[in-house]
């Protein structure tokens, strides 16, 4: 199994539930959330924005959908050039993601930039082939670790490809280790 592959079958369960769901019933699937003047509404340290999973149509009340399984294996090592990468068993709609190499200010800066790359803030993704946007829904503030920077990553619809962009993106940085878990 290639690292792709991977990636797509620890995607898969939350996809798909979301897909579901969002069939199920969903006024809007996958919204940013918006200022009333219609531009993304962003927080935290890295001014990010946020995407909710659904509004429901009946209630029209954010819906939060969580995996209702994880893909089991063996953490999977190898490097991109300097960088290690380690892959544990996450779930895609929550990966804890450690870098160690960066400062926090690199860390935060390619995080950030590779956010936006697969966050779509104009909506302009064509559906996915699940019926769901192809984006990423919400990155936690870098928290300090004995060895580097934590994030905590809501991968939403995106595909595996942002994720393998992520890596890459660190690797490019300088970054020594990417342990995903």
């Amino acid at each position: 199994m290639t690292v792709s592959e991977l990636l797509a079958a620890i995607r898969k369960p939350y996809v798909e539930t979301l897909a579901r769901i969002a069939a199920e019933g969903a006024a809007h699937v996958e919204p940013a959330y918006r200022n009333s003047d219609g531009s993304l509404a962003v927080e935290g340290a890295m001014g990010t924005p946020c995407r909710v999973d659904v509004i429901a149509a009946e209630s029209g009340e954010p819906v939060q959908v969580d995996s209702e399984t994880e893909l089991g294996f063996e953490p999977v090592r190898f490097a991109i050039e300097q960088m290690a990468v380690v892959i544990s068993p996450f779930g895609w709609d929550w990966l804890p993601l450690e870098v160690r190499g960066l400062s926090l200010e690199q860390a935060s800066e390619v995080i950030r930039v590779w956010f936006f790359e697969w966050f779509d803030g104009e909506d302009e993704n064509s559906p996915t082939e699940e019926g769901l946007q192809g984006v990423l829904h919400f990155v936690s503030d870098p928290e300090v670790t004995e060895e580097g920077y934590r994030v905590k990553i809501d991968l939403g619809s995106a595909p595996e490809e942002a994720l393998e962009a992520l890596l890459f993106a660190l690797a490019d940085a300088g970054a020594s280790g990417a342990f995903l878990a």
